[in-house]
């Protein structure tokens, strides 16, 4: 007998992937719904699981579409989201997915005769720079004057939450390590070299995600989810590493092509971690784990990247407005 109804919304992302495959798990324990933009891809991708799953088509940003996908549920996980990169060219999409999209989710579902409870994911990215002070506590204040627009939207959405009748919990996810997400992204260059940087597994995610509808001990709460001391290290080491593995050797880019003003990201309090650890039970991958995936993922290619390294380097450098402007520079002082 299904005990409860839950809906996901952006089983596509990086993060809703994972939240998705462990509900597929407990179809028989759930009732899974799925709210997804109705894109060719999305409907080709998620075909298979029509017998599985109930998928309501829509955008966030369509209050009509949100309602029809909340009613009746009992516990809405809501990952969907516009990443950082989308900034860079959208900045709008943003604004109205992040915000406006979750406004919706929170509307639709306070407006249901048993309104569900709410799991959300926000971001590591609300601290803002934390260089000099790495290690990060829930009791530390966001930077609300942040000029980082992606942060600025889940800080909104954030106290959007709080201040809604809800029953919620929210857990601000550090780096999410996954093969999806391993291409080019220019928010790579916005994090100082220098930066501490914890990570968490894309599966541990859903895992924690999941565990936390049957937790009696996380709403009305706010948690940091990272991976732990094993899914810790410098970001100069962490890309050097991912460079490595892939066959483009340590140091492919020089320390002009990243951000020496801007970052985020830190090592997350390890006693808060482990409290959350003791609660929901879902760290199981390390950062060592991640990069076995990624030699596998990388492959026989690993061997091709001799050939196209110095293109991609040119194309790397020219797309780091970091180095454009040390590039400038430098050719001026000459």
């Amino acid at each position: 007998m299904v005990e409860k109804k839950i809906l996901l919304t952006g089983a596509s992302g990086t993060v809703g992937k994972d939240v998705f495959k462990e509900l597929l798990k407990r179809t028989n324990e759930y009732e899974v719904s799925l709210f997804l933009r109705g894109s060719k891809k999305n409907r080709k991708l998620f075909k298979r699981y029509l017998d599985k799953v109930r998928i309501v088509w829509g955008t966030l940003q369509n209050y009509q579409e949100v309602e029809k996908a909340v009613n009746e549920k009992d516990v809405v996980i809501h990952v969907a989201a516009a990443l950082p990169d989308i900034a860079f060219k959208n900045p709008e999409i943003v604004v109205s997915t992040n915000v406006g999209g979750t406004q919706n989710v929170i509307k639709a579902m306070e407006n249901q005769k048993n309104p569900p409870k709410l799991i959300f994911t926000s971001s590591v990215a609300i601290y803002g720079d934390r260089r000099k002070n790495p290690i990060i506590k829930l009791s530390d204040p966001v930077d609300k004057n942040t000029k980082d627009l992606y942060a600025s939207t889940k800080i909104q959405a954030e106290n959007l939450i709080r201040e809604s009748k809800l029953e919620y919990c929210i857990f601000r996810l550090p780096f999410v390590l996954s093969t999806d997400v391993l291409k080019f992204r220019r928010v790579m260059f916005y994090i100082a070299l220098e930066t501490s940087v914890e990570s968490i597994h894309a599966k541990d995610v859903g895992l924690a995600l999941v565990n936390a509808i049957e937790s009696k001990d996380v709403w009305y709460k706010t948690f940091n989810l990272g991976g732990g001391k094993q899914c810790q290290m410098s970001y100069r080491d962490n890309i050097d590493d991912m460079y490595e593995i892939m066959g483009f050797g340590r140091g492919f880019l020089p320390e002009e092509a990243y951000s020496k003003i801007h970052s985020h990201c830190g090592f997350y309090d390890a006693q808060e971690t482990n409290y959350i650890q003791s609660i929901l039970k879902f760290q199981n991958f390390t950062l060592e784990d991640f990069y076995k995936e990624v030699n596998k993922w990388i492959g026989i290619k690993k061997y091709l990247v001799p050939i196209v390294k110095p293109l991609l380097r040119w194309y790397f450098l020219r797309r780091s407005e970091f180095y454009q402007d040390y590039r400038r520079k430098r050719k001026k002082k000459l």
